[in-house]
């Protein structure tokens, strides 16, 4: 009988078109299925993410599902991806789940993390990871602004182009902005997240802090379900996935990478099902 695998991988978006396969271009799932067939020695072996981020986005804690037939030592996997693997892709855990486990359907919940850069002058080192914000910003505004998308809701306003997901209507269940010197992080928590939400609600909270709209527009934006009321789509590389949530039920097998927390949620370190047809 096939053995089910989870995978937990980081990596540089900035390298490729996306986690999904491409044709012709170079994505985070094509390195990772040739990586896998050369070590279980087969053609390929089709490979399921807890979601899809886009070209330029980046992954702390993305969540990889496959089966396959051949017998492995998840350490030995671990170490032999990461011998085949581009340098841009890393995987930091490698665990058998249970029959059944599927990163995408099975997951519980999310955490995005936006990075912004803030300051006068433009970093030659962050220009891939960070968006760089060098005007001034009311973070203070930000912050009230961020408050009005905690809650469920329709998030149709900041719905990107291709979404293909069922329903408009997400859970938020915290977001919060913090600062480390000159760099600012507004981090989401939710069931799931449609197409661009994270980087089109991040857009407009950009526009509140720099004075073009002001911190109770958010809420209106919101309510108006009109995606063309809602601000600029901020840039794919400030976006991190950071980790995804399972049930304890989806990591009985493995009781060291998953660390179970209060709630009856395992966090990996950040959607139900819908939710991971129209993640960034």
């Amino acid at each position: 009988m096939p053995a089910t695998w989870r995978l937990v991988i980081e990596y540089d978006g900035s390298a490729f078109s996306g986690w999904q396969r491409q044709p012709r271009d170079p994505s985070v799932q094509a390195a990772l299925e040739a990586a896998l067939g050369t070590l279980f020695g087969v053609p390929r072996v089709i490979t399921h993410a807890s979601g899809r981020t886009d070209a330029g986005v980046h992954a702390l804690g993305q969540v990889v599902s496959f089966t396959a037939d051949k017998h492995r030592d998840p350490e030995h996997v671990r170490l032999g991806l990461n011998t085949l693997l581009p340098p841009e892709v890393s995987v930091i855990a490698a665990a058998l789940a249970p029959t059944g486990f599927h990163a995408r359907l099975s997951a519980v919940g999310k955490t995005y993390r936006y990075r912004v850069l803030h300051r006068r002058d433009r970093s030659p080192f962050h220009h891939r990871y960070a968006l760089q914000l060098r005007v001034a910003c009311d973070w203070g505004a930000v912050e009230a602004g961020m408050a009005t998308l905690v809650g469920t809701h329709d998030y149709s306003a900041f719905r990107g182009a291709g979404c293909t997901a069922k329903s408009p209507v997400r859970t938020v269940d915290w977001a919060l902005h913090r600062q480390e010197a000159d760099e600012h992080f507004l981090e989401f928590h939710g069931n799931g997240f449609l197409r661009y939400q994270v980087r089109r609600m991040v857009g407009t909270l950009i526009e509140v802090g720099t004075g073009k709209r002001p911190p109770s527009n958010v809420a209106e934006v919101l309510a108006g379900r009109d995606p063309r009321a809602a601000g600029k789509t901020a840039l794919p590389c400030g976006l991190y996935l950071v980790s995804v949530d399972y049930p304890p039920g989806a990591l009985l097998l493995d009781a060291v990478a998953g660390v179970q927390e209060p709630g009856g949620v395992a966090h990996l370190d950040g959607p139900a099902a819908d939710a991971g047809a129209g993640d960034e």
